[in-house]
């Protein structure tokens, strides 16, 4: 009714500058549903080579992505999640293209820049909304997403000084996460350089006592189990065991050990608690433990728990060896990296100082002030800015630091999966008791729980199937 249409007029050009003009088609054309669904098919068959429409009318159920090669943003809408919802016409599973080109196009001197600032600033607070970021009251970091409207805006205004003021905006937040992750590595090695002697004189003990134990029961190979003072052969051993739990009480007020007798010269026994089942104990210098199951506290299950904890004591040995020395590794290292300064301090302040003096000469106050001749130029202070990136590459900000894996490290799991390659199936079974057992110990030690119990869950999956008790 105004005498002039965008779509008349792009279908004329690109008409003009040789695409038919049966291979243009506008979503406004398709009136109803089953319209909408055939002018899509004629889109993914190539029939239709440019489709044309609104972001409310081509966005969620356009499903016409299979030769989107191009995708041309004629304005800036409202929300940058219009952005998104436009993107995601062409960046879409089932598209057959490996690269697709997505254009946006902006007026000089028009409202194209308002338009583009106000994308940008709704993108930078939903960023911080999305990242929960509440330890500050303004949103400062500019992720990709928003650097890309900072540019479209630079473009738009026509001043190329305002593209660097984006771009040394940008450079700064990842100066500034650079920052964070050098203080929080700090923090870190603080942390583990206070709490790791404590660690390693426990680890060292624990071996000691656990060693101690292994040679006594390298002592005793061979002899009986003695229950009550009597020695007992194997067919005779699971009604001790039995008569020994008839005499055991109903019920506790508290955790209790109740003594058995000796296995291969080490002490063995039931913890009973009015809470939890019954832990299987084995005890010399050390006190190694395993809990039973609930439905399966009877004399076959003690044996088994007892046999287990007895074949496993070696391999908890070599398992404290292997942490005492991963531990005064991490110790040195933590040692080595406590104190560094970061390294880019001083190119984050002289960024920090230059982008400062940018912004203000590009600011309305300063323009309408009578200094205006005073000091470098936007010109000047922009090519500085250049030559102090150019010299100071910074890569993106790396995730958040976590605590170095030393090379001798290997999880509890690989050394699970190596020596079952080299025993056989029941021998797996019997070490992963070993690797529960092991970790039960840590935790009582007040050692990381949460990666312990990850570790016992990701060993359970590779073991073969275990019969009840």
């Amino acid at each position: 009714e105004w005498g002039y249409s965008p779509y008349s007029e792009i279908i004329r050009k690109l008409n003009e500058a040789g695409i038919p003009r049966d291979q243009i088609a506008a979503i406004g054309e398709a009136e109803s549903d089953a319209k909408k669904q055939a002018l899509f098919k004629k889109v993914r068959g190539g029939a239709i080579r440019v489709l044309l429409g609104s972001t409310q009318k081509m966005g969620t159920g356009t499903n016409v992505q299979k030769r989107l090669v191009a995708l041309h943003h004629l304005d800036a809408p409202w929300k940058p999640a219009e952005v998104e919802q436009r993107d995601g016409r062409i960046l879409r599973q089932g598209n057959d293209n490996e690269e697709v080109e997505i254009c946006r196009y902006v007026t000089e001197g028009s409202f194209d820049a308002y338009m583009w600032q106000a994308l940008e600033t709704k993108a930078r607070f939903i960023n911080q909304v999305m990242t929960g970021d509440n330890a500050i009251r303004t949103a400062e970091d500019i992720g990709g997403q928003e650097l890309s409207y900072a540019e479209v805006k630079a473009i738009a205004t026509g001043n190329p000084a305002v593209l660097t003021l984006a771009e040394a905006d940008a450079e700064l937040q990842r100066l500034h996460l650079l920052k964070k992750n050098h203080l929080d590595e700090q923090f870190l090695a603080r942390r583990n350089v206070r709490e790791l002697p404590g660690r390693i004189e426990w680890l060292a003990e624990r071996l000691e006592r656990v060693s101690a134990d292994a040679g006594t029961f390298a002592q005793h190979d061979g002899d009986p189990v003695v229950i009550g003072g009597r020695a007992c052969s194997r067919s005779n051993l699971l009604s001790a065991i039995a008569d020994k739990l008839e005499s055991l009480p109903a019920l506790v007020p508290q955790a209790e050990k109740i003594p058995f007798g000796s296995y291969q010269g080490l002490q063995f026994g039931l913890i009973v608690d009015p809470s939890f089942p019954a832990d299987v104990y084995l005890e010399g210098e050390s006190l190694r433990k395993r809990r039973l199951a609930r439905d399966h506290q009877g004399s076959k299950a003690i044996l088994n728990s007892l046999d287990r904890l007895a074949n496993s004591i070696h391999w908890e040995v070599d398992d404290l060896r292997q942490d005492l020395k991963i531990a005064q590794s991490q110790l040195g290292e933590f040692q080595s990296r406590l104190g560094k300064p970061f390294e880019l301090d001083g190119y984050l302040s002289e960024l920090s100082r230059l982008r400062d003096d940018l912004k203000f000469k590009l600011s309305v106050v300063h323009q309408r002030s009578a200094d205006d001749d005073e000091g470098p130029t936007t010109s000047k202070l922009s090519l500085k800015i250049k030559a102090l990136q150019a010299d100071h590459k910074v890569d993106e900000a790396p995730d958040r630091p976590r605590q170095a894996v030393i090379a001798a490290e290997t999880p509890i799991t690989e050394r699970v999966r190596q020596r079952g390659r080299q025993s056989s199936q029941a021998d797996l079974g019997a070490e992963f008791y070993a690797v529960a057992e092991f970790d039960h110990s840590v935790q009582d030690a007040s050692v990381n729980r949460d990666e312990h119990t990850m570790n016992r869950s990701a060993a359970m999956r590779h073991l073969p199937s275990q019969q009840p008790g």
